[in-house]
């Protein structure tokens, strides 16, 4: 639920934020997201990122160049050669356009009433996401938006979804206005706000929404200061939950039944064979009922996602067919806790054991998208996730898959055989979301945010060691056989 003062949540310990941490603020225009990040980052000392000045940056472009905001080509190729740089100075940000400084410029009420059309188009968003994420990923910083923790980091370590009434907005932005000595009509900007909440949420291309698991804070009836305290404390809720978990690898290990140490030895024999690299894992047994959601590209995931787990008992969900009572592997899988699923249709049955055992404390391994994707592409995750999510609201952790073919003695420099871990996604505002939109609609965000997630390791894994030459053409036959199986699956 929506948190409206700084008592509703605890002050936690500043010295839990990594100082890598990267901060996400949404919200929509007149939320005093742009306020709050600032005084985050200068609390935090972390770096302020403004990404709606890199918009209004070249919204400014446009219009000096009689480009029109509608015209998305034309607008992209504005952008592309261009160096957009972003500088803090004296807690304000500079924004240098080519070297220019046009930080008072892009302020203007021409630009606020354009912005949102020039932001609303794809390939300005993608190009735009990949210069905030060139930003954001050395760490370290407080990004502000409207799409930056569904979108631009989705792994981010704090995320707040910052609202306020469609009048306190207003209320705000005409103060803003005047304090720079500008004039405007109150009635037209609160028209203006009201067009540019629906333009923003109503978009094809990264709406503004709450992503799942951001912290929602009403800031409607909080002065400034008490809005700072507030989001202060909601960026330390995840770190505070993570430092709380128990990291003992000894007693985790003596806790293991005898068959998953047998499991996890012969597995972790088999993936050492072929030089998996683990990356994101060190040291961390998950923690009791948690749904670990692995990307699916290649039969031999199960076993190399079990070699890294090691310390932890982890149930899973595994297609029915799989046990057949004339297949030893039947067998196998259940003598590891593993529950049969039936891949057509909802199987309530499945669904409600396993989301018994995640309430027990179990973990539970699931591959979300149901079958086997090409590999780079991960493909959509089915409403399965967000069901054990809003029926357990157990916290998931995103592990993604590399490498799963081209298998060779001690690794292979064709096809690199990683997987990385992100850090668990919490679903803080999963109760938000259900009063405003039915189950089906929360779980189509919660998978939206998994599948970012993996964007995201595979982003890092590619940035490690870029994709190979095999890759690229297993993949492209790939996503030409897998489209077919995909429909015969699930009758799409």
């Amino acid at each position: 639920m929506a948190f409206r003062h700084p008592e509703d949540l605890p002050p936690g310990d500043a010295g839990l934020l990594p100082a890598d941490a990267v901060i996400a603020v949404d919200g929509p225009a007149g939320s005093g997201k742009s306020s709050t990040a600032r005084a985050l980052a200068e609390r935090f000392g972390l770096l302020y990122i403004d990404t709606g000045a890199m918009y209004r940056a070249l919204t400014h472009a446009a219009l000096a160049a009689g480009v029109d905001p509608a015209d998305e080509a034309a607008l992209a190729a504005l952008l592309g050669p261009v160096d957009l740089a972003l500088r803090p100075s004296g807690g304000e940000t500079t924004v240098l356009w080519d070297g220019g400084d046009v930080s008072r410029v892009i302020r203007t009420p021409e630009v606020e009433a354009a912005v949102s059309q020039v932001s609303s188009h794809p390939e300005v968003r993608r190009l735009m996401v990949e210069r905030q994420q060139a930003l954001g990923r050395r760490g370290g910083v407080v990004m502000e938006g409207r799409d930056i923790g569904s979108v631009v980091f989705p792994l981010a370590t704090a995320k707040i979804h910052l609202t306020a009434t469609p009048e306190a907005r207003a209320r705000r932005r005409h103060l803003q206005f005047r304090q720079r000595g500008v004039e405007v009509d109150p009635v037209a900007l609160a028209a203006e706000l009201a067009a540019r909440d629906r333009q923003d949420s109503e978009r094809a291309t990264s709406p503004l929404q709450i992503s799942p698991d951001a912290i929602v804070i009403d800031s409607s009836d909080l002065s400034f200061e008490e809005q700072n305290e507030l989001c202060a404390r909601a960026c330390l809720v995840n770190p505070t939950l993570d430092a709380a978990i128990d990291h003992d690898p000894d007693r985790a290990r003596r806790e293991l039944p005898p068959q998953y140490r047998l499991a996890y030895g012969v597995m972790g024999t088999i993936a050492r064979f072929y030089g998996l690299k683990e990356y994101g894992n060190a040291g961390r047994p998950a923690p009791p009922g948690c749904i670990l959601a692995a990307n699916h590209i290649s039969l031999w995931d199960p076993i190399l996602v079990g070699a890294t787990f090691r310390r932890s008992r982890v149930h899973s969900l595994a297609k029915a067919e799989l046990f057949r009572p004339s297949w030893p592997m039947g067998r196998f899988l259940r003598w590891l806790d593993s529950i049969p699923i039936r891949r057509k249709g909802y199987d309530r049955n499945a669904f409600s054991e396993a989301t018994a055992g995640l309430k027990r404390g179990a973990n539970l391994l699931i591959f979300p998208e149901g079958t086997r994707q090409a590999i780079g592409h991960p493909g959509l995750v089915r409403s399965g996730l967000g069901i054990l999510v809003q029926e357990s609201r157990a916290p998931v952790t995103p592990i993604f898959l590399r490498g799963g073919y081209g298998r060779r003695c001690g690794g292979s420099l064709d096809s690199p055989l990683e997987i990385w871990y992100g850090p668990m996604l919490r679903w803080h505002a999963v109760d938000d979301l259900l009063l405003e939109m039915d189950r089906r609609v929360v779980s189509e965000r919660i998978g939206q945010l998994c599948r970012a997630a993996w964007g995201e390791l595979q982003a890092r894994s590619y940035h490690q060691h870029p994709v190979t030459e095999f890759e690229k053409t297993l993949a492209e036959k790939q996503l030409r056989q897998f489209a077919a199986r995909q429909a015969r699956v699930f009758r799409q």
